[in-house]
């Protein structure tokens, strides 16, 4: 018997530590980041919703036009296409630049289908609870035919 209770205050400890020590979405600017992208990916409005903050901004070009949308309406557009892969397009990010307390992120996404890419310029903040959170994103959708002009 005593060995019986041994064994499930054992496994009760295991069980509590993992529980404790998964990693919230919001923990690190790297889990914001894979969060982003997997959303993305896999039309998952619930992965985005969990790291995007209250306030955030989506800014993007059409044509010669800036347009801008809320985080919501966002979520709201992402939600009607629920579990819709993306299909046929590779993904990758990069840091641009980080501090303690925020992030710039590059996401850049290309599809073997079109002749274009999509570049997100990502920015996450540290919130007054410690987590971080999207506030921004940077939407620009760039065709091969054109070309960067570098400064000088």
């Amino acid at each position: 018997m005593k060995l019986k209770a041994l064994v499930i205050l054992l496994l009760g400890m295991i069980i509590t530590n993992h529980v404790v020590a998964a990693e919230k979405p919001t923990a690190s600017h790297k889990s914001v980041i894979n969060y982003f992208m997997d959303s993305y990916i896999n039309s998952d409005y619930k992965k985005l919703k969990a790291v995007l903050s209250d306030d955030a901004v989506y800014t993007s070009n059409r044509d010669v036009r800036v347009i801008k949308h809320k985080g919501s309406d966002i979520l709201n557009q992402l939600k009607k296409n629920d579990g819709v892969k993306q299909r046929d397009c590779n993904i990758s990010s990069s840091i641009i630049s980080e501090t303690d307390a925020l992030v710039i992120a590059r996401v850049d996404i290309s599809y073997d289908l079109f002749d274009g890419n999509q570049q997100n310029f990502v920015v996450i903040e540290k919130d007054k609870e410690g987590e971080w959170k999207i506030t921004q994103v940077y939407k620009l959708y760039i065709s091969n035919e054109s070309t960067v002009k570098k400064l000088v």
